[in-house]
């Protein structure tokens, strides 16, 4: 396994959901009724990983943009064509123009996956002969 692997991990948010607009910018009471929105909260779930990471909102939304920057995210703007997170991680990856030993897609909406998932999701995959996993 890579001594320190560089890894990416994307939050793709957007405003314009059919089932549910703006739900990014929706808030949730937590512990002691302390009110955040989903995507501070994911946002916040991506920042306490042990493993060292590159966390960015991928969004196409000013709103979201706004809002994820004033509680110190860094964001980039994606196209409005895109049709699903998967689409915006792709662009992000493009933009940045790095070359990344792992990327992940954490869903804007997926505050409630526990850290050590992902942490030993990537520890794991770090050690496989496997290019992609879900």
């Amino acid at each position: 396994m890579k001594k320190n692997p560089n890894i990416l991990l994307v939050i793709p948010a957007r405003y314009d959901s059919k089932r549910f607009p703006g739900k990014s910018l929706c808030y949730l009471s937590g512990k002691n009724n302390i009110k955040k929105t989903l995507i501070e909260r994911t946002w916040l779930l991506a920042k306490s990983l042990k493993f060292k990471c590159k966390v960015i909102i991928a969004t196409d939304d000013e709103r979201i943009k706004s809002h994820s920057e004033n509680f110190g995210a860094k964001v980039i703007m994606t196209s409005s064509k895109c049709k699903n997170g998967s689409e915006r991680v792709s662009e992000v990856v493009k933009k940045l123009n790095e070359n990344f030993d792992v990327i992940i897609n954490l869903q804007g909406d997926a505050l409630l996956t526990p850290s050590w998932f992902i942490e030993e999701t990537v520890t794991k995959f770090l050690v496989s002969r496997y290019d992609v996993t879900t």
